[in-house]
Formats: C-alpha cells, sequence, structure tokens
C-alpha cells in the first residue's frame, strides 16, 4: 500500500510542471497610459491620455511617449474607446496623474473623480490637478526638461513637494473624502505652462479653490505655500523678505527649518472663534545687498524675529479674507474641526456654516526662531 502511494506521487509530480495561468495577456500586447485628464464633459466627455511606446529590449530599448484623445457619453466609455486608436489592450494601474481643465472644475469635478474611485482599473491614490490658462491635452503634449513623459515630471515634483510648497499636493482618494466630507472645502494643485528656451514647459504651482465640487477660484503660489503650511505638511522651501536692520533695510532669504501649526476651536460666548498658533524654525540663506548684519547681537536678532512673526501673523490674515469673504470657503476646515472638538456647538451652526464661516473671527499668533544662521555668523567685510 506505501509502495502504490509513493508511485502515484511520484507520477504525479510532473503534473505541476504542467500548470500555468489560465487567464493572462502578454506585456507586448498592452499599453501603458502613466497620466490622463479630462478637457470637456458637455456635451461629450473628451479624455486625453499619455501613453509609452517602447521598441527595442534590453540596454537598447527606446520609451517614445503617445498623446491620444478620445470621446465618449461618460468618462468610462471614452476611457474604453481609447483601445481603438491605439490598437492594443490598454492598461491603467500605472496611471500616476489625473488631469482636469478649468472649465471642467468650474462646470463641477464629481463627473470626473466618481470612475476613477470606482474603477478597479484605476488607482485612487493617482495625483490630481487642475489646468490653469491651458488644456489637458496641450500640458500633455507640453516638453519636460529631464523627464520622458510629463506625467513622471508631475510626479517628481510632487516627490519634492517639501522643498517646493507652492502648492498642496492630494490623491485623488483625499480630494473625494474632503468634498464628502462636512465642515471643509476641496482644493486641488494647479499646472501651469511656462516658457523655457522655445519650449512649453508644465509647473506646479498655485491651488484652486472649491465648494462642493465645483470651483471659484485661485490661490498663487505664496498663498498655496501658506495654506500648505497652515494644513501642517512639512517645508524647507526658501522666501525672501526684505528685512529692517540696525544698519539699514536689506532683502534676507530664510529657510524653513521646521514648522508647528496648532488650530483649534474657542468657544468662550455664544460665537464661535478660532485659534491659530505658527510656530517656525528659520535659518538663514543669504544676506543681500552686502548687509553688514552680526546675527551674534541678540537684539538684531530678536527684532528680526519679531518682523518675520509679523509677516507670517498679516499674511495669515490676508489669506483668511480672501478664504471667508471672497470665496466663503472653508479649505483650512474650520469647521471640521469644530465638528470634531465641539460637536454641540457645530449642531448649532451646521446648516447655516456658509453665513457663519464669513463672519468667523479667527485669532493667530506667530512665533519664529532664528535657528541657524549658517557656517558664518558674522557680516563679511570688505576690506578698503
Amino acid at each position: 500500500m506505501k509502495g502504490r502511494f509513493v508511485l502515484v506521487l511520484l507520477l504525479s509530480c510532473p503534473l505541476l510542471l504542467l500548470c500555468g495561468c489560465w487567464d493572462y495577456t502578454e506585456v507586448e500586447l498592452l499599453d501603458f497610459v502613466l497620466g490622463a485628464g479630462l478637457d470637456q464633459v458637455e456635451p461629450d466627455f473628451v479624455v486625453v491620455t499619455e501613453m509609452i511606446k517602447t521598441s527595442g529590449s534590453a540596454q537598447e530599448a527606446q520609451v517614445e511617449r503617445v498623446v491620444l484623445t478620445t470621446h465618449g457619453r461618460s468618462l468610462s466609455s471614452a476611457a474604453r474607446a481609447l483601445s481603438s486608436p491605439a490598437g492594443r489592450d490598454v492598461f491603467w494601474s500605472h496611471a500616476q496623474v489625473f488631469l482636469v481643465s478649468e472649465e471642467v472644475a468650474r462646470g463641477g469635478v464629481l463627473s470626473a473623480i466618481e470612475y476613477v474611485v470606482r474603477s478597479r482599473h484605476m488607482r485612487s491614490t493617482i495625483y490630481m490637478f487642475v489646468t490653469r490658462d491651458c488644456t489637458v491635452e496641450e500640458v500633455f503634449k507640453s516638453t519636460p526638461p529631464f523627464n520622458d513623459t510629463v506625467s513622471e515630471h508631475l510626479g517628481v515634483i510632487v516627490d519634492l513637494h517639501a522643498q517646493v510648497s507652492n502648492f498642496y499636493p492630494l490623491q485623488v482618494w483625499e480630494f473625494a473624502q474632503d468634498l464628502n466630507a462636512e465642515g471643509i472645502s476641496g482644493t486641488l494643485p494647479t499646472v501651469q505652462l511656462i516658457h523655457e528656451r522655445g519650449e512649453m514647459v508644465p509647473i506646479v504651482k498655485g491651488t484652486a479653490v472649491f465648494k462642493k465640487d465645483k470651483m471659484v477660484g485661485w490661490l498663487d503660489g505664496e498663498e498655496s505655500a501658506l495654506f500648505s503650511l497652515l494644513k501642517g505638511r512639512f517645508q524647507r522651501n526658501h522666501f525672501v523678505m526684505e528685512t529692517r536692520t540696525s544698519q539699514g533695510t536689506y532683502p534676507i532669504t530664510y529657510q524653513i527649518m521646521g514648522n508647528k501649526v496648532d488650530i483649534k476651536p474657542n468657544v468662550k460666548g455664544e460665537r464661535p472663534r478660532m485659534s491659530i498658533k505658527i510656530g517656525l524654525q528659520l535659518s538663514v540663506v543669504e544676506v543681500g545687498h552686502g548687509a553688514k548684519i552680526s546675527f551674534q547681537d541678540e537684539k538684531e536678532v530678536k527684532s528680526i524675529e519679531e518682523q518675520l512673526a509679523h509677516t507670517f501673523n498679516r499674511r495669515t490674515r490676508d489669506l483668511l479674507e480672501k478664504l471667508q469673504l471672497e470665496y466663503n470657503a472653508d479649505i483650512l476646515g474650520f469647521g471640521q474641526l469644530l465638528r470634531r472638538k465641539e460637536p454641540d456647538i457645530w449642531r448649532r451652526y451646521s446648516e447655516n456654516w456658509e453665513c457663519v464661516f464669513p463672519l468667523l473671527a479667527v485669532d493667530v499668533e506667530a512665533k519664529c526662531t532664528i535657528a541657524f544662521t549658517g557656517l558664518y555668523s558674522q557680516p563679511i567685510i570688505v576690506r578698503d
């Protein structure tokens, strides 16, 4: 009996070598989508895709990007129609970015993100952008300086956000979550085109502000950097400020080395208030116009720190005024914080939050500390 069992086992072993996948597709028969976007939703959806075409093998392999545009009654039908001009089956799971035009954003982006979030073929972790003063097709047909594709170029910029903080990156699922949540309005970073040596180069700069699913306005690069800071994103970006010193007023370049922001509701009284406390650690990167400033002088350093704090106070209040009075869009999530920490108060004001938010009092307090002055804290003196 034991010998028969061993014989059956030995005869079964070759069957394992005959097993294969019953459902597979050869890589050579697929076209890979790296980026997609929506230029129009009425009367038809206009979907623009950036794809890669490979030729050769191993070290001789060459990559060529192809931009294709398709039309359909819905985003999904336009996406499936891509197989016809591509001539192959289309693979969507490698898509890195999803763009919508300003026209689509102002009309409402719900129809754009609904398929992306629902589809099993596209990842909801792709980064989403709004194009400004250009179309999605123009962005995908632009020329990135060092990367092979625009999608890869935009992905690298997102990875460098800590150094280039003039936008606030969001994945599709995060944006959809903001649209669905109470007490917060959504935002998306913006893509623009600039001229560089006769070519159009895409950059990420600024923020599109939404109410519900419709865009209502823009924040510029400086406003977006401050917005990103208030949202708690880690930053190491540079900024230049005209700084008063004992020797005169000079442009000094600072770098944010550490940032801490505390936003919380204050319910002392009948109406709620919000409190914003900003703590920044800064380094001095460059002193302009040969200013003779000694950062070993404690009185001088304290004066500069007070100027920096005043500047961030003023810039924060200017941003709040724009969000409250011009856009009436709670992109900082004051209502969400109130709902989380003071639910009873939120229930009283939630139905009329659009009327409460523009009049909401906000206390701002910034504290700046110069933590590093470079390798040379004394002024550079040129002898006669």
